[in-house]
């Protein structure tokens, strides 16, 4: 059952050579008998063969051939056959390029046909004992050839089964070493040359699998056509060289980990190359698992934002339910009232709402008709707007207005601070500044400041409060001009000292005689 490249058939006879005889081959056990060469003295009548007919270039190379050359009746014994498998084929000289030549010598088994006896014409007289003096005899038969292997192997060897096969090598196996073996189809499998060895190469799995298999398209595109199949740590490609869809790794050394992105949050299953995953609006996360602030409900269509009065609330609300986080004198699935016992819904106000202050006959209060705000400004555009500056112990300190940047300042020459005092448009009844802002425009020109408890001072109705600057979230001061903000209300986080009731911070208001602001604090600042 092996498959042999066939040289040469040779046959010797004990009689005189038949007068037409045929060799035929086959290629496998169970296939048919193919004609190798006929040999006849009547080539035309007895095979339909042209009498030492030719192949020309490009006809049929396959074709078996018949010639008269080996039919004469002499020698009477001894008479030799010899065929010769290439003679007589235009590509035999280009042998390891012609798949065409190299399947016509390959055979399995080998079978000579003897058709026609040579006799002396004594078939006319029908004599039987003469015609039984008449045989075929052949005293050696040798066939030339060698184990196909396809150039892959220089001997065959019986497997475990007694069946003889190619000891193949170059990456090659088979009983003819007739493919690559399974991790080697980088190239399509060649049969082997005087010129190369075609050996089978591996592979590029970038050690990530031991299974491929060859790939045409991809050989046509990139000259590799191995495709790796069972990549391992997640990986996918042609080379195992990208992570899996869904997956991602931070190195290329590296196994692919899940994305894990939220189905329900994430625009794609696909993540960066640092496991970030695409989010849908108002979501945020790694993994598009939570709700932005300010957003709510996650769904399909991803978070949807909270419907929040900015007035009233932080900006935020439950992810769950989508209720607003209200501010602390506010209520309302969306933060949009006053508790009772409050008014005057305010953005600025860090509470949302003012108490009500009805001098204590009520409590119960809603917003005013009528009344708007009103602000008392000094912008120093001419001047110093009746302003003046005095020490701790009330002495009066020079106070200088700049037309160039109008403000005004002051200058010390000691540790003991100077105050700006706000002159009189600002006094007297101001109690519907309750609740409402004191702010000013303030810098100083050196940074070792030390800030106290009594920088901005308030007096009035024999009461009196005092804050330190940086109080209510206000920025410690620096060269630049800076906004501080200071509310005027008894509530414990603004936080004027002493505390006062709100009967007594509006007795205070309503009466107002004095309003310090510290200028310096630092000696010659």
């Amino acid at each position: 059952g092996k498959a042999f490249d066939i040289t040469y058939v040779r046959l010797k006879f004990h009689t005189s050579r038949p007068e037409s005889f045929a060799i035929y081959k086959r290629t496998r056990e169970d296939g048919p008998w193919v004609p190798y060469q006929y040999y006849s003295g009547s080539c035309e009548s007895t095979y339909h063969k042209v009498n030492r007919g030719f192949i020309r270039t490009g006809e049929d190379e396959q074709q078996a051939l018949c010639t008269d050359e080996f039919s004469d009746i002499s020698p009477l014994t001894g008479g030799n056959v010899a065929f010769s498998t290439l003679e007589g084929r235009p590509s035999a000289y280009n042998f390891d390029n012609s798949p065409v030549l190299q399947e016509w010598v390959t055979a399995t088994d080998i079978r000579v046909t003897l058709n026609r006896l040579n006799t002396f014409g004594d078939e006319v007289f029908n004599d039987p004992k003469v015609l039984k003096s008449y045989y075929y005899a052949i005293s050696d038969f040798a066939v030339g050839g060698r184990c196909k292997c396809n150039g892959h192997a220089s001997e065959c060897m019986k497997n475990e089964l007694g069946k003889l096969v190619c000891n193949c090598k170059h990456n090659t196996f088979g009983v003819d070493c007739e493919k690559c073996l399974p991790f080697f189809n980088d190239r399509p499998w060649r049969r082997a040359t005087a010129e190369s060895a075609n050996e089978c190469l591996p592979c590029d799995c970038n050690g990530r699998s031991q299974e491929c298999y060859f790939d045409p398209e991809l050989y046509r595109s990139t000259g590799h056509g191995g495709h790796c199949t069972g990549c391992s740590d997640n990986t996918d490609g042609a080379h195992c060289e990208r992570c899996r869809d869904s997956f991602y790794r931070l190195g290329s050394e590296e196994g692919c980990l899940p994305c894990s992105c939220n189905p329900v949050g994430s625009l794609s299953t696909q993540c960066d190359s640092y496991g970030q995953c695409s989010c849908k609006p108002g979501v945020m996360g790694d993994k598009c698992d939570r709700c932005q602030p300010g957003f709510h409900s996650l769904s399909e269509a991803g978070c949807r934002p909270c419907s929040c009065n900015l007035a009233g609330s932080t900006g935020e609300c439950s992810v769950e339910t989508g209720r607003c986080t209200c501010k602390e004198n506010v209520e309302g699935f969306h933060c949009e009232r006053c508790k009772p016992g409050f008014f005057n819904l305010d953005s600025s106000n860090p509470r949302g709402c003012t108490p009500c202050f009805c001098f204590g006959h009520s409590s119960v209060c809603t917003n005013a008709i009528g009344y708007s705000i009103y602000s008392i400004t000094s912008s120093f555009q001419f001047g110093e707007d009746e302003w003046h500056a005095e020490q701790r112990d009330g002495s009066e300190v020079l106070l200088q207005w700049s037309a160039e940047t109008q403000d005004i300042s002051v200058i010390s020459d000691s540790y003991f601070p100077i105050y700006f005092v706000a002159p009189r448009n600002f006094l007297g009844n101001q109690v519907l500044s309750y609740g409402q802002n004191l702010t000013f425009s303030f810098r100083v020109d050196r940074r070792d400041t030390r800030l106290s408890a009594e920088d901005v001072v308030l007096e009035g109705a024999g009461l009196r409060v005092s804050v330190p600057l940086i109080a209510q979230g206000n920025p410690y001061p620096s060269e630049n001009a800076l906004i501080y903000t200071f509310r005027l209300h008894e509530a414990t986080d603004y936080p004027w000292r002493p505390a006062l009731t709100a009967f007594d911070f509006q007795k205070l208001l309503h009466n107002l005689t004095s309003i310090k602001i510290r200028g310096t604090y630092s000696e010659r600042s």
